[in-house]
């Protein structure tokens, strides 16, 4: 019950009483006390205040009684609607997470055949570079212009290597670590201007062992962000 209820219920009740009593009291014949019993002494006047104090406690309990049941009904409702609608809470809380966990797999599962590719790559440029490295020690006995020819398709097909993957980590960037693509980024920048010296008698590919030790890092590096150790076909 709310509190202006409560506040006119009790009110009605001692307005009601007031005029009870001053009726009684009106009707008590004259020469005789309030509660004297003789006759000639009419107490019609009580009978009415004591049936009216009943009558009004009556209708005070059927009122309570009725504003609590209907209380009662409304909170037993609004209990069930409660316990249904924390139901179908955690009914979407399981469906929810059940779409963020294959989200997550299938993120991971991008991010693995990222990886993966990457090493791969990696594995044709180093292939390149020792067949680049072979031809400046020159133990073919090549002319120069040999030299200079098979260089070139050499280094042509490592940029096409590294374009290629340059281009499927830009696709890539929402499931990279920053920093990782940042450093694969930088290593193909230094492949790509990896030229042997051919300003000099003999030829010479000094940054060989350098650009070897620096890809076999890095792989090395791919290997601590792949998650799901699957086999991928």
């Amino acid at each position: 019950m709310d509190l202006p209820q409560i506040i006119i219920v009790i009110f009605a009740f001692f307005i009601v009483n007031i005029f009870l009593f001053d009726s009684a009291y009106a009707a008590v014949s004259e020469g005789c006390e309030i509660f004297e019993i003789r006759e000639g002494c009419d107490l019609s006047g009580w009978m009415i205040l004591i049936f009216g104090e009943i009558l009004v406690g009556v209708s005070l309990a059927i009122f309570l009684h009725t504003l609590s049941h209907r209380t009662s009904v409304k909170l037993e409702k609004d209990s069930e609607q409660l316990k249904e609608d924390s139901e179908k809470i955690k009914e979407n809380s399981i469906a929810i997470q059940k779409i963020l966990d294959a989200q997550e797999y299938s993120r991971n599962r991008r991010r693995d055949y990222l990886l993966e590719s990457s090493k791969t790559s990696f594995n044709a440029i180093l292939l390149r570079l020792g067949i680049m490295n072979r031809i400046v020690l020159n133990k073919q006995n090549l002319d120069r212009e040999d030299q200079y020819h098979k260089l070139e398709l050499e280094e042509s097909a490592i940029h096409t290597i590294v374009e290629k993957v340059r281009h499927t980590v830009s696709l890539a960037v929402d499931i990279l670590d920053p920093m990782l693509a940042t450093q694969i980024d930088n290593l193909f920048t230094y492949i790509e201007q990896l030229s042997p010296s051919k300003n000099k008698e003999k030829l010479e590919f000094s940054e060989y062992e350098e650009v070897k030790e620096k890809i076999m890092h890095l792989k090395e590096r791919l290997e601590e962000f792949t998650t799901t150790k699957e086999v991928f076909k």
